[in-house]
This record gives structure tokens, C-alpha cells and sequence, in this order.
């Protein structure tokens, strides 16, 4: 802090008796975070230079919103680089006032991104943030402070981009019966990945992932082996991954890699009620399986698995992402506002292609309130939700089979959601 007052008085000193943009936020206590950011990222100087510019700045409460271990990446020295794009994101160069802005549909970035702007209801619309309190001025420019860290477009690295690629070309080929095909691109891709030393992969990883890519070339199962190139895929795209879904907002509840994640689940079935349908839950290969077949006899028909969730896991998001293989069956997705499993509950269905891994979105604000399946009035919101559960109720007899990747509650404004 006495780093930045220092250059704060410097500026001051020489551009006049009004605070520079740093100098605002420094007396501004809603932007001590914001302040300790442009420290950590090297940024003082330059948005305390003659301009003008014009600063979205988001607010402690904005920062709030960001996951702790995100925040302490960003701030550490592999994560400046990327803090600092994502401050210059906020920043556009000239005096914009709210007037002008309301007459302003784009703005370019001192980062060379984009931000649209919008008027609604009164409401200045940054991208999906929301300016709180609009021209606080400086001797070099003008601040408006906003509700949500706004996140640039992903900067794609060449590992990323060989990984994607691979991705995008061989799911379709795995999705369409051919993982023979699939695998053959998933391992030309790793293969390229350790041969060179230019997509940033130290020479142990390399090294690594060659034995291990010699390891699975001699399984014959071709599903098998497409599965377990992609694993190290994802392994190699996780970092960045995860950095990106906590900085938006995005929380991972769970991915099932620990088997012992499994035992969050418990499973409620029609014989609570005098049924005779069956379920149980095991792990599977990185992923949940619930399984069982449900029967109409005694007027049953449902299997259900339900787990609790800690306070804030949904805070910040509007949605919950699904990864999943089904059955052909309908299925549906429900969250809880307690963690006693009574009759009510918050509905959304989703369908499922046999054998086939797809992803779902499911809006928070669109799932139906439901007791003991009956529609009610009313709806949830994702601080509200304690508990996640999955129910096989299509009022069908027959087995049933879901195998679960992960859950997680993401915000659709900031997320680049890939399949």
C-alpha cells in the first residue's frame, strides 16, 4: 500500500490537485481489492499516467465472487501475466462518461478485446456487469465501478489449441461408432506434444506421457484406449481449466476422480412408498454410476440418488453443467433449498442418447418446483440450493443406467463452455 500512496502522490503532484484513477481507488474503500490487483500486476504506473482513460472497476463485493485459490493464482508470478490482461480488460482509453456511454454500443480495450455496452431499464449494462456508481472523476480519466470481473476471451496457448483440435475432430468420430478413429487422432496429437519442447511441457512430463502413451497403444479395447488418451488431454487442459471456471464463477461440485466421492450419494427408491424398483450407486472409471430398473408394480416407478451440498457452492452461478452417458430414458435433474430430503424440490428433465457422453445446461431460474411430483409455484436461486439429486421417473418399467463425469454450477455470462 505505501508503494502505490507513494506513486499516487507523485501523480497527483504533477498532473494537478485531483487524485489520479489510482488515486481514487486507493481512497475508495469498495476498491481495496481492486487496488491490490493493479499493485500485484504491475499496473500503477500505467493507469496513473496522462491519459485519459476510462476504468470499469469492479468492486470488493465483484471480487468477492471469485474463488479463492483463483485469486491466490493470479496474484502469484505464473498468474500476473493473465491478472493483467484481465485488469487491462476493464480499462478504455479517452474520458467516457455515462452520457457518452449510453450512447455507445462497443468499446475497444487497452487489452485489445471488446466490450459491448447496453442500456436497460435505466441500467448501463457493461458486457453482463451492471455499473453501480457511474463518473467518479480523476486528473486522468474516469471511473465507473461495476458488480462482476469481467474476463477477456480466452488466449489460447499452442498445446491448448493442439489438445482442442484434437478434441473437436475426434469426438465426432467416437460419437458416430468409430473409436479406432478417435483414438488415432487423440494419440498423433499427444504424440506431437512430447516430440517438441515448444508447448511449454518440462522435459519429466514429456517423458512421462511418452510411457504412458506406449503403455496404452497395447491395449486392444479401442474404446478403452481412445478413453485414455483423453484422459491425459484433460489432465494436460486442467490447470488452466480450472483457474478460468473459478475466476468466472464456476465451481466444480463434483468429478468422481476419488471413488470416495461416490459415498456423497445416497439413493431413495419407490419402496419407500411400497414400490419394487431397485438402485444403487458404484464408481466407475473417473465417473458415478447409478443403476438399477424400476418396476410400476404398487404403484412405484422411481429411482432417485440425492447429496447434499455445502452453503455457497451455487453462489455466483446460473446454472448447473452435467456431463453424462445415459440410457435413451428420460431423466431428471432436481435441486433442494434444505438438506432434509422431504417431497419438495426443483426440476428440470433432460434426455439422454444410449451409450453416447453429452453435456446439459440447466438454468437455475428454469427449474419447476415440484412435491412428490406434483407442480407448484415458485421457483429457486442457486444461494438458496443444499442439495443435488438425479431421479429416473418416466413412468416406464425397465433398467436404467446413468454414469455421471460431473457437476458443476457455472455462470453463462462468463463461461466458454466446451463439450
Amino acid at each position: 500500500m505505501f508503494l502505490i500512496e507513494s506513486v499516487v502522490l507523485a501523480t497527483s503532484l504533477s498532473l494537478g490537485a485531483q487524485p489520479t484513477i489510482v488515486g481514487q481507488a486507493v481512497e475508495a474503500e469498495q476498491l481495496s481489492t481492486l487496488v491490490a490487483a493493479v499493485q500485484a500486476a504491475g499496473l500503477v504506473e500505467a493507469l496513473s499516467s496522462e491519459g485519459p482513460m476510462t476504468v470499469f472497476a469492479p468492486t470488493n463485493d465483484a471480487f468477492g465472487l471469485i474463488d479463492s485459490q483463483a485469486i491466490e493464482y493470479l496474484l502469484s508470478d505464473p498468474g500476473k501475466p493473465e491478472l493483467a490482461r484481465i485488469l487491462l480488460h476493464h480499462v478504455v482509453p479517452g474520458r467516457l462518461d455515462a452520457a457518452t456511454l449510453l450512447e455507445t454500443q462497443e468499446v475497444t480495450t487497452l487489452a485489445g478485446t471488446t466490450l459491448s455496452l447496453e442500456a436497460i431499464r435505466d441500467r448501463l449494462l457493461v458486457e453482463e456487469s451492471v455499473v453501480q456508481t457511474a463518473d467518479i472523476g480523476a486528473s486522468n480519466g474516469i471511473i465507473h465501478t461495476i458488480d462482476r470481473v469481467m474476463l477477456p476471451p480466452v488466449q489460447q496457448s499452442p498445446l491448448e489449441l493442439v489438445i482442442l483440435n484434437a478434441i473437436e475432430r475426434g469426438v465426432p468420430l467416437f460419437n458416430n461408432d468409430n473409436p479406432e478413429g478417435c483414438a488415432a487422432v487423440y494419440a498423433t496429437a499427444l504424440e506431437a506434444v512430447v516430440a517438441v519442447d515448444g508447448f511449454g511441457l518440462d522435459a519429466s512430463v514429456r517423458s512421462s506421457i511418452s510411457a504412458r502413451l506406449d503403455e496404452i497403444a497395447e491395449d486392444r479395447d479401442m474404446t478403452e484406449r481412445a478413453w485414455a488418451y483423453r484422459r491425459i488431454m484433460d489432465a494436460l487442459l486442467s490447470e488452466r481449466m480450472q483457474v478460468d471456471a473459478r475466476v468466472s464463477g464456476d465451481r466444480v461440485l463434483f468429478d468422481f476422480n476419488d471413488p470416495s466421492t461416490v459415498n456423497a450419494f445416497n439413493i431413495v427408491v419407490d419402496g419407500v412408498m411400497g414400490g419394487r424398483s431397485t438402485g444403487r450407486i458404484r464408481s466407475g472409471d473417473g465417473s458415478l454410476v447409478f443403476d438399477g430398473e424400476t418396476s410400476l408394480r404398487n404403484n412405484g416407478g422411481f429411482s432417485s440418488m440425492r447429496a447434499a451440498v455445502p452453503s455457497g457452492s451455487c453462489d455466483g452461478a446460473d446454472a448447473l453443467r452435467i456431463r453424462f452417458k445415459g440410457d435413451g430414458r428420460e431423466w431428471i435433474v432436481g435441486t433442494r433449498s434444505g438438506r432434509s430430503f422431504g417431497g419438495e424440490s426443483y426440476w428440470t428433465r433432460f434426455d439422454t442418447v444410449n451409450g453416447r457422453w453429452m453435456d446439459v445446461v440447466v438454468p437455475i431460474a428454469d427449474m419447476e418446483r415440484t412435491s412428490f411430483g406434483q407442480a407448484l409455484r415458485g421457483t429457486i436461486t442457486p444461494d438458496q440450493i443444499r442439495g443435488i439429486e438425479f431421479y429416473m421417473y418416466d413412468k416406464k418399467a425397465g433398467p436404467f443406467r446413468l454414469e455421471i463425469d460431473s457437476i458443476e454450477a457455472i455462470n453463462t455470462a462468463n463461461s466458454d463452455d466446451r463439450a
